[in-house]
C-alpha cells in the first residue's frame, strides 16, 4: 500500500505539469492517437503562438473570436434631419393647441372636450391641477376667473406657435444646407443662360427659399423671348426650369411720320423715326430688332406709325392678317419655288407681295386669301411651263375675281 501511495504521489505531479502546458498535451494526446482505415485524419494543430493570432496579448485564450466590426451606416443628410425635427415640432404644438381649444370648450359649453368620459376627467383635472389655487375664491368669481385661466392659456399657445413659425422661417432662410447648388434649365435656344438666370433672379449660394416659383416664373415672362415657363423647386438646394422661346415669323416697319405738319406735341410717336419690330407666330410685337436677333424674316411694310400707334383695333388687325397670310402661302406650295419676301400694307387697306428671286409684284387686296393664292399658284405654275417672268400680278378684281392682270418682264 506504501508503495501505491508513493507511486501515485509521483505520477500526480507529472499529470498536472502535463495539465500546466496545454500544448504539450495536446501534441501528446495527438500522438497518441491511432487512426485506422477508413477513419477520417485527425485535424492539423497549428504551433503558432496566439500572440501572433490575436494582437500582441499573449495571455488572451486561444479560442477566444474576434468580432467583426460593422460598418458605420450613413446617417440622413442635414437637410433631412432638420424637416423630421420641424415635422416633429409642428406636430407636438397641434397637438397641444388642439387640447387647450378642445379643453376650453368643454368648459365653455359643460359638454365633454373628448371622445370618452375618462378622456374628459384627466384633462378637467389636468386644467384644475393647473389653475391651482387662483380658482378658490368667491362661488360667483370661479367661472370668471377658469374661463380668464382658459383664454390666456390659449393665448399664450398661440404666440408660442407663432414664435415656432417664426424661428423656423428664419432657420429656412438662412441654413447653408438649403443653399442654392444647382439650377437646371431646358428649352435654351437663343436666350444665353447667364441671362436667363439674371432675368430670374437665381444664382448659386442663394436660399432655396429666398425666390418662390411663382416669383421666378413671373420674372421670366418679362423677358421678351420666353413665352411660357415652368418653375419647380426640389428641395433641399435645386430648381429646375422649363421655357418655352418666342418663335419670330416676320419683322414690321413701322415708318416715322412722313410730313412735318402731322409731328405734333400732342403725338409724341410721331417724333420717333421709322424701327423694326420682331413678330411672334401670335401675332404680338414683342421686341424692338437689335444685333443678335434674325433678320432673314419676311418684311411687313406700309405701317404708318401715327396711325399704328393710335388706333389699337388697326394694330392688332394688321398684324393677325398679316400672320396669316403668311401661313396660308406657306401651306399653298408657293414658297418653296416663290419664297415670300414683303407683305405690304396698301393705302385701301389692302396687301401686296413682293415674292420669288425677282421680287414679283403680286397685288392681293383684302381678305380673304385663299382662293387669290390658288389662282396666283396656277398663274406662276404656266410662267415656269412657258419660261418666262412676271413683272407683276394683279389678283385684287373684285368685280371679277376670275380676272388675272400679269404683266411679263
Amino acid at each position: 500500500m506504501a508503495r501505491d501511495s508513493d507511486a501515485g504521489a509521483r505520477v500526480k505531479p507529472r499529470r498536472a505539469s502535463a495539465a500546466l502546458d496545454p500544448n504539450r498535451s495536446t501534441m501528446r494526446r495527438v500522438s497518441n492517437r491511432r487512426v485506422g482505415r477508413g477513419s477520417v485524419p485527425p485535424p492539423r494543430v497549428s504551433l503558432t503562438p496566439r500572440s501572433s493570432l490575436v494582437g500582441d496579448d499573449a495571455s488572451a485564450p486561444r479560442n477566444r473570436r474576434v468580432p467583426r466590426q460593422k460598418r458605420a451606416q450613413p446617417g440622413p443628410k442635414l437637410a433631412t434631419r432638420v424637416w423630421l425635427w420641424l415635422v416633429a415640432l409642428v406636430h407636438g404644438g397641434a397637438q397641444l393647441l388642439s387640447t387647450r381649444a378642445l379643453a376650453l370648450r368643454a368648459r365653455l359649453r359643460g359638454a365633454p372636450a373628448l371622445p370618452g368620459a375618462e378622456a374628459s376627467a384627466s384633462t378637467d383635472e389636468e386644467i384644475r391641477a393647473a389653475e391651482g389655487e387662483a380658482a378658490q375664491g368667491p362661488v360667483g368669481a370661479r367661472p370668471h376667473t377658469s374661463r380668464l385661466m382658459q383664454v390666456i392659456t390659449v393665448c399664450l399657445a398661440m404666440a408660442g406657435v407663432w414664435g415656432l413659425a417664426r424661428f423656423v422661417q428664419r432657420h429656412l432662410t438662412t441654413a447653408p444646407a438649403f443653399a442654392i447648388d444647382a439650377i437646371d434649365v431646358k428649352g435654351l435656344a437663343r436666350v444665353d443662360r447667364a441671362e436667363l438666370l439674371s432675368a430670374a433672379g437665381l444664382e448659386l449660394g442663394l436660399n432655396v427659399f429666398a425666390r418662390s416659383p411663382e416669383d421666378v416664373r413671373a420674372r421670366l415672362l418679362r423677358h421678351p423671348w420666353i413665352l411660357s415657363a415652368k418653375v419647380e423647386r426640389k428641395l433641399p438646394s435645386r430648381f429646375a426650369i422649363t421655357i418655352q422661346e418666342r418663335a419670330p415669323v416676320a419683322l414690321l416697319v413701322v415708318e416715322a411720320c412722313s410730313t412735318t405738319t402731322a409731328k405734333s406735341d400732342d403725338d409724341p410717336a410721331c417724333d420717333e423715326a421709322s424701327s423694326l419690330y420682331l413678330v411672334s407666330a401670335d401675332a404680338k410685337l414683342f421686341k424692338r430688332l437689335s444685333g443678335k436677333d434674325p433678320v432673314d424674316l419676311p418684311v411687313i411694310t406700309g405701317v404708318a406709325r401715327q396711325r399704328f400707334a393710335s388706333d389699337p383695333d388697326l394694330q392688332r388687325r394688321i398684324l393677325v392678317e398679316a400672320v396669316l397670310l403668311m401661313h396660308a402661302y406657306r401651306n399653298s406650295g408657293l414658297w418653296q419655288q416663290n419664297p415670300l419676301g414683303e407683305i405690304h400694307l396698301e393705302a385701301n387697306d389692302g396687301y401686296s407681295l413682293y415674292v420669288g428671286e425677282d421680287l414679283t409684284y403680286v397685288r392681293l387686296g383684302a381678305a380673304p386669301f385663299d382662293q387669290k393664292l390658288l389662282r396666283m399658284k396656277k398663274v406662276f405654275e404656266r410662267l415656269e411651263r412657258e419660261h418666262a417672268r412676271a413683272e407683276y400680278v394683279y389678283l385684287d378684281n373684285e368685280q371679277r375675281p376670275d380676272r388675272v392682270a400679269v404683266k411679263l418682264r
